[in-house]
């Protein structure tokens, strides 16, 4: 007997439920998988099996400039991914290396990414730098256990107070993973100090001075007084003391408020991480402390 309409009606929308849960359940399956996954020096590595997949794309590419590949063969991956191999594309995907898929019943349709490309060797790049970061924290690990430490900190944190939870406060901990002796006011303040006499010395204590220079930074009596201290310092004794970090400011806006600052290398936060900016530090601490 000949359904009728409704039941067809019924029957597309229930197959449509269906389909839907099942793509739904790929989608969750996926994303726990590359949540999961490591960033390595920023940078996202991805499962084993992403990267079998993705090696087995690239391998089938013929290099054309749509990035695309036709009637990609499931029977071209390993026989164990060849039965969720749904959930390797939606891996792919989430990690930006298929801007599109079209699956049929044997294959897909595949649009590759430009990050697709130099996955293998971006990782490489990755795990290379992170090596050398390790290499360089050990070195730190090495210039803590000496007996040449000249200052009691090792660098004072200038900066102004509406930037402290947004920037600073992350800024500090990421110098403290590090070992390094910061010299940062929410820590050394306490119940009853005098404040300006605290900072004061502070700025004598210190190796190296980071000033964080933003809007907020800007006429601020007491971050200004920081900065002369320092710069006075560094005047007398030759030395580079002051390290100036500029936070969602460009070189124009620091030349034009303190032209001082003018000749020294500056570093931005727009173009270096709070990791990198680390680094950056500790590579002057090695060489002030050899």
């Amino acid at each position: 007997m000949a359904k009728t309409a409704f039941e067809k009606a019924v029957e597309k929308q229930t197959k449509e439920a269906q389909k839907a849960a099942r793509e739904a359940k790929i989608r969750e399956r996926a994303s726990a998988i590359v949540n999961a996954q490591p960033l390595v020096s920023g940078f996202q590595i991805m499962d084993q099996d992403a990267e079998v997949v993705l090696k087995a794309i690239l391998d089938a590419y013929d290099g054309n400039e749509n990035n695309y590949i036709g009637g990609f063969d499931r029977d071209l991956l390993p026989r164990y991914l060849q039965d969720s191999v749904g959930v390797e594309y939606e891996k792919l995907q989430m990690y930006g290396m298929l801007s599109s898929v079209l699956q049929y019943l044997s294959g897909a349709n595949l649009t590759i990414t430009e990050r697709a490309k130099s996955y293998f060797d971006d990782k490489e790049t990755a795990l290379t730098r992170a090596e050398e970061d390790k290499k360089e924290q050990r070195r730190i690990a090495e210039i803590e256990a000496s007996t040449h430490i000249h200052k009691q900190y090792d660098v004072f944190i200038s900066h102004a107070s509406a930037d402290k939870e947004d920037y600073v406060d992350l800024l500090v901990m990421a110098v403290k993973r590090l070992g390094i002796n910061v010299f940062y006011d929410t820590d050394v303040l306490s119940w009853g100090d005098k404040w300006k006499e605290v900072i004061i010395q502070g700025t004598a204590d210190s190796e190296f001075a980071i000033i964080v220079i933003s809007k907020n930074f800007f006429g601020r009596e007491w971050t200004e007084k920081e900065l002369t201290e320092f710069l006075s310092q560094q005047n007398e004794s030759g030395q580079k003391i002051v390290l100036p970090l500029l936070l969602g400011i460009s070189m124009d806006d620091l030349k034009e408020h303190y032209p001082e600052l003018g000749d020294i290398q500056c570093i931005s936060s727009e173009k270096f991480g709070k990791e990198e900016i680390v680094i950056l530090l500790a590579k002057e601490l090695i060489k002030r402390y050899k």
